[in-house]
């Protein structure tokens, strides 16, 4: 998984321009004449309500962001407790072959990484699921009814986390709040470019790391708003890697192709 506080500096190359901009706009004000307030209450209750509105907004995205992560890592344990059922009706009747079974769950499984990574329709990832029932029905022969329920029971759970992750991808749930976070950065950076210090270095600094900073998480935000991007554009996407390795798992019980 890719660290969310450097995620591979994709965030901090987006918004270098911006900050630069902000720099020579701020230098500019100086020598102009432009820098005509002086920090005061108003100015931090400012600072400190933009703070609070994008720290509150972040919290929200994130912990979006980590159901993302369960939904995948929920899909990747249900298909690997799907094949262990049968891999354990297997070791105790050997005239049961649990190849179709491997063979149906890596179809689903493959189904959904084309569906997330490739933005293909999520129609076959249903077929796919409906497809488990007959390779469930030839397993029942072997087995008693509460292992059938519990089948069935990991094949739900496949289909809310499928749903869940298609409402998070399809659904902009922050869109009116943007405008809110974008008025308060424009109201900071104005502020910040229009406050006088005798010191140009440390004003300059100091305001640019600002900017910097509120920009970066609104950029992270946004990122982090829709987590199943995969276009290349994200820089903050969740962790297939589960399964890719539930994918390389189910093979190791498939016939090899030449």
């Amino acid at each position: 998984m890719q660290p969310l506080i450097f995620p591979r500096s994709g965030i901090l190359l987006k918004i270098l321009p911006l900050t630069l901009l902000f720099g020579f706009a701020k230098w500019g004000a100086h020598l102009l004449g432009w820098e005509v307030w002086e920090f005061d209450p108003l100015i931090a209750a400012l600072i400190g309500a933009a703070t609070f509105v994008l720290a509150f907004t972040l919290s929200g995205t994130f912990n979006d962001y980590r159901i993302g992560e369960n939904m995948v890592a929920q899909i990747a344990t249900a298909i690997a407790t799907i094949q262990d059922t049968g891999l354990m009706v297997a070791a105790g009747h050997a005239e049961y072959d649990v190849t179709e079974l491997s063979q149906g769950l890596a179809q689903v499984m493959q189904t959904i990484l084309e569906w997330l990574t490739q933005n293909k329709s999520a129609e076959p990832i249903d077929q796919a699921i409906v497809d488990l029932n007959p390779l469930f029905a030839q397993m029942e022969a072997f087995t008693t009814g509460p292992i059938i329920s519990r089948l069935q029971a990991e094949q739900s759970k496949i289909r809310f986390a499928i749903v869940r992750i298609q409402v998070i991808r399809e659904t902009d749930f922050l869109a009116p709040t943007y405008v809110l976070l974008e008025l308060f950065l424009a109201g900071v950076a104005t502020a910040l470019l229009l406050i006088q210090e005798e010191q140009l270095g440390k004003t300059l600094v100091v305001s640019s790391f600002l900017v910097a900073s509120f920009l970066y998480l609104l950029v992270l935000i946004r990122d982090l708003d829709n987590p199943f991007q995969y276009d290349g554009k994200s820089c903050i996407e969740v962790d297939l890697s589960p399964l890719t390795t539930t994918i390389d798992r189910l093979a190791t019980h498939l016939p090899e192709q030449n």
